[in-house]
């Protein structure tokens, strides 16, 4: 599958479903207690990138800020989750 992060297209390794129901469980620890834990969400990042195939050549020329956007992307479309949109401000 191809995910789409800013201008440029990842080609990725599509998602089973015990995969997206192994994501769906680790993304709800991340808000378990109301407040987000980053140690669980940074858990959910790593299996995204295990699943999707992708690996350190892949970014290798980014900050970790643009992975996290990457990964971030890739996840919500394994969950089929819309990204908020930004406030146009009008």
């Amino acid at each position: 599958m191809v995910v789409k992060v800013g201008k440029k297209e990842w080609d990725v390794n599509d998602c089973t479903y015990a995969e997206r129901r192994e994501l769906h469980a680790a993304n709800a620890k991340v808000w378990w207690t109301g407040k987000m834990d980053v140690d669980a969400y940074y858990l959910v990042l790593e299996k995204v990138e295990r699943i999707s195939g992708l690996g350190a050549n892949d970014f290798k020329d980014m900050e970790m800020p643009e992975v996290d956007e990457v990964l971030q992307s890739i996840f919500l479309e394994y969950l089929g989750i819309e990204p908020a949109k930004k406030d146009s401000g009008g």
